[in-house]
């Protein structure tokens, strides 16, 4: 059973990591210090108030250029690598005692890493519209998504230590609506006639050199 709420524990980390990559790692280290979680040995670094700290001013950086449709139309493509980096570590340090071995750590790591990108995918596909949309002329929604985003990955990761079974039904959901995006076919996208960047054909505004594109 425990090695069963772990797994959870660890899917439900993974599925915030997939939204704001840095929220689950600190939510890691925090409930370090309450009764609810303890990091093994080789995972304690992740507690420690320098590396918290540090966490916390990528969180503020992260959540700044995500509220600016500029920098994150820019992010939703480099974001991928801090999801992946992120999933893997909190999958493999939720499951840390159980996984004692570097080939199962490695294999809990790269299944947290998947089911991250996976959200992330969920997430991009949704939020890229809308800021092609709205948020390159009205940064308030922007902010407003931001917020929400930082809120369910907050939620979904409190959840992983407080209510695991939650927790991994979100995780599952999420798995089940990315798979099922990536097997409808996407309406192609077109070229800005201003700066020839792709852009969504439903674009109001391209989201690379600003320029109105019609819709």
């Amino acid at each position: 059973m425990e090695d069963i709420v772990s797994y959870l524990t660890a899917f439900g980390l993974a599925t915030g990591a997939g939204t704001k990559a840095t929220i689950p790692v600190v939510a890691l280290g925090l409930f370090h210090y309450t009764p609810y979680f303890e990091l093994s040995p080789q995972w304690a670094w992740i507690a420690s108030p320098p590396v918290l700290a540090v966490l916390i001013v990528m969180l503020v950086v992260e959540l700044w250029a995500d509220a600016h449709p500029e920098l994150g139309a820019w992010s939703d493509r480099t974001g991928y690598l801090p999801t992946i980096v992120s999933g893997f570590i909190a999958f493999a340090a939720s499951t840390g005692e159980i996984d004692s071995s570097l080939l199962q750590l490695a294999a809990s790591g790269l299944l947290g890493s998947g089911t991250a990108v996976g959200v992330r995918m969920v997430r991009n596909f949704v939020r890229r519209p809308l800021r092609d949309h709205v948020e390159s002329t009205h940064h308030g929604v922007g902010n407003m998504a931001t917020a929400s985003e930082a809120a369910f990955a907050g939620a979904v990761s409190s959840a992983a230590f407080l209510a695991p079974l939650v927790a991994g039904i979100l995780a599952l959901g999420a798995i089940v609506v990315a798979a099922g995006l990536g097997a409808v076919t996407r309406e192609g996208k077109i070229a800005c006639p201003k700066c020839g960047a792709k852009i969504d054909p439903r674009a109001l505004v391209c989201a690379s050199c600003r320029a109105e594109v019609g819709g």
